[in-house]
């Protein structure tokens, strides 16, 4: 009868299903860079020069410094290195999703 199951098929089935399972339910971080995956996740995938443009300098609100979820928005004496508190600015991005032109150009 042993030689009817092959253990490593499912041992392998079974990790896979763990993996993709862990991958897709995987935990928010509590802070991010505004790394490629950050962007396309929450900024429909704009540069980060549009996002500072039109969301970090639009809305000032979402500065730290001024009770909001983004550090650093811009190279600064405070910092260098911006950084997104992501589910305060996940809760901003949905309440202020059609306040937002996503459209929007920069200028060249």
């Amino acid at each position: 009868m042993d030689g009817l199951i092959n253990q490593q098929i499912i041992f392998d089935f079974v990790r896979k299903l763990t993996d993709d399972f862990l991958q897709k339910n995987k935990p928010l971080p509590r802070t991010a860079k505004l790394t490629k995956e950050i962007r396309e996740n929450l900024f429909h995938g704009k540069g980060t020069e549009w996002i500072r443009v039109f969301v970090f300098d639009k809305y000032p609100e979402v500065d730290e410094r001024n009770g909001g979820w983004v550090l650093n928005p811009r190279r600064s004496a405070y910092g260098t290195t911006t950084t997104i508190l992501v589910k305060p600015a996940i809760k901003w991005l949905d309440e202020h999703e059609y306040e937002i032109d996503w459209n929007e150009k920069l200028a060249n």
